[in-house]
């Protein structure tokens, strides 16, 4: 971020005036009749591009595929593009980090919010997958990190953000100061808020906005993701979403495994548990091969009865 010429008081005025009827218009959801005049209303009052970036290293990445939203069944991937972001001709929804036709490959820094993320249902066949950074790769990245966790715990990483963006807020001009602030709360609130499970997707259209910017519009397109806390998680832990190309040009697949959802937290007691399958380390990048050996976890008997039961592994 950098400080420049001030904002009068009547701009800071209309400025949190504007974001407060945005954030009424969207509270009960958006949809077809509202989405429109929320995002000319964020066209006209976003006037100055101020968002705290930084650079670091993340050394592994996950990811969580529910095959049969890829295959159409409990079959087993063999084809590594399949495990990473989809094609943008096939993105025809709002995310929390892209609009419409904009692809973005969605993991985790940690293997804690996978399954929240995801919500794979019982008896699903899933794909966990491993990345690691080519030669300690750092990624470009806006974090989103106003709010904490509701239950009073500290997230220390977005206290830590929070710590560096008060400091450098006061080098800034006293309004400015002020609307940066209005509008960093505004985007963290968007990034934080939860929906039902298959919701309207419109309801990310805020945040699918700021996002845009972020990851194109802004320091001449040098911000390569977003580290977001995930709201599944209760803002505990965070999410990285990643530009297609940089995320194949910094991360290779190290690991793959198979697990069977075997409850869910709709059962009560706990979360998500899943039955380990197989797992493989061997990969053949030319062809975009997963290697599997037919080595597996469970007892022969146990492998014939989810055969029987539909899964093709």
């Amino acid at each position: 971020m950098t400080a420049d010429q001030d904002f009068t008081n009547k701009d800071v005025y209309n400025f949190k005036t504007v974001l407060t009827f945005i954030k009424r218009l969207s509270s009960n959801g958006i949809n077809a009749s509202n989405a429109e005049m929320i995002t000319k209303l964020l066209d006209g009052v976003i006037d100055f591009q101020s968002y705290l970036y930084h650079e670091q290293e993340f050394p592994k990445i996950h990811r969580l595929t529910i095959n049969k939203k890829i295959l159409g069944s409990n079959k087993r991937i063999t084809d590594i593009r399949q495990l990473k972001y989809p094609p943008k001709e096939y993105v025809k929804s709002f995310g929390r980090c892209n609009q419409p036709g904009q692809s973005m490959l969605y993991a985790s820094y940690g293997m804690l919010s996978i399954l929240s993320e995801m919500k794979p249902e019982l008896g699903d066949l899933i794909t966990i997958s491993t990345w690691k950074s080519i030669e300690n790769a750092t990624l470009t990245f806006c974090p989103i990190f106003r709010n904490q966790p509701p239950d009073g715990t500290i997230n220390v990483t977005s206290y830590q953000y929070n710590k560096e963006f008060n400091r450098i807020l006061k080098d800034f001009p006293p309004n400015k100061a002020a609307k940066v602030d209005l509008l960093t709360q505004f985007i963290a609130d968007a990034f934080s808020k939860r929906f039902r499970h298959n919701s309207n997707d419109m309801n990310y259209l805020i945040s699918a906005y700021f996002a845009d910017i972020m990851l194109n519009k802004y320091q001449n397109n040098a911000v390569e993701a977003i580290f977001y806390p995930s709201v599944q998680q209760k803002l505990a832990f965070e999410n990285l979403a990643i530009k297609p190309d940089v995320f194949d040009a910094k991360y290779k697949l190290i690991s793959v495994s198979e697990n069977i959802v075997v409850k869910t937290p709709r059962d009560g007691d706990g979360g998500h548990f899943q039955e380990g399958i197989s797992k493989c380390e061997a990969f053949n990048f030319e062809t975009n091969e997963i290697l599997w050996d037919n080595k597996y976890y469970q007892s022969n008997d146990k492998m014939d009865m989810y055969r029987k039961m539909g899964y093709e592994l």
